[in-house]
């Protein structure tokens, strides 16, 4: 080979790894799918009656998230979907808290009418023993 050949060669392989630098890439993972996917879950578990501030947060950071996302800042996306799942999260905790108070307030309804009742079928005693 003569030397102008090496030179063509070369270019041409360097033109060729440029390119392959250049080709489209797939974006970095910045966690909005499993953001996404906490946040329906709290919504499923009652968050809206239970945590609507919280939930309401957890939406704004995903909805940003996602802006950050297209316009390529990946480290923001992945930052503000991370508080979002943190958000949701907590959103979630509240909801099975509200519903935890909720059942504990029936409960003790049921148990004051009971002794109530109890107490209205039974001869009523004095003062003491």
């Amino acid at each position: 080979m003569t030397p102008n050949w090496r030179k063509i060669h070369c270019a041409v392989l360097i033109g060729a790894l440029a390119l392959a630098g250049c080709g489209p890439t797939r974006p970095p993972d910045t966690g909005l799918d499993d953001a996404a996917q906490v946040l329906a879950t709290a919504r499923a578990a009652g968050a809206p009656t239970y945590a609507p501030l919280e939930l309401r947060s957890a939406e704004d950071h995903l909805s940003q998230a996602r802006v950050f996302a297209e316009k390529r800042h990946y480290e923001d996306s992945a930052r503000l979907a991370k508080e979002s799942q943190a958000d949701s999260e907590l959103a979630q905790v509240k909801a099975r808290l509200g519903k935890l108070r909720e059942q504990v307030d029936a409960a003790a309804r049921e148990n004051a009418r009971l002794q109530q009742a109890a107490g209205a079928g039974s001869p009523t005693t004095g003062g003491g023993q």
